[in-house]
């Protein structure tokens, strides 16, 4: 019994803590009040989409993020590791969870690689 109570506890902690984080990067980030509303709004929430991209991928998560703008406008971007190492994005629609892989050519408009060419 002790020890459900313990990961019990663990494990919202942890949750918490992500949403800690998260709600900083948010912050920190050049995210308008118009954007945060939207993402607001949105039903279902990251810890649920990042499980639905777990659950059908069979990797564990990497990275996730909610898609302001551009043709993903409103879903969640999942990064998943395989267990063969490999990396792949899926797109979460936040209203029920289904999951999708993301074309491997797409530009999620990151711009690390942006001096790489220079």
């Amino acid at each position: 019994m002790k020890r459900t109570t313990i990961l019990a506890l663990g494990t919202s902690t942890l949750m918490s803590l992500g949403l800690l984080g998260g709600a900083a990067t948010m912050a920190l980030a050049d995210t308008s009040p118009a954007e945060a509303q939207v993402f607001l709004a949105a039903p279902g929430s990251l810890t649920a989409a990042v499980s639905a991209a777990e659950a059908s991928s069979g990797g564990k998560a990497m990275s996730a993020e909610f898609e302001e703008d551009g043709t993903d406008a409103g879903m969640y971007e999942v990064e998943i590791v395989m267990p063969d190492g490999s990396v792949a994005e899926y797109l979460v629609n936040p209203a029920d969870n289904s999951v999708r892989l993301m074309p491997a050519d797409t530009d999620d408009g990151d711009d690390d690689d942006e001096n790489e060419s220079n």
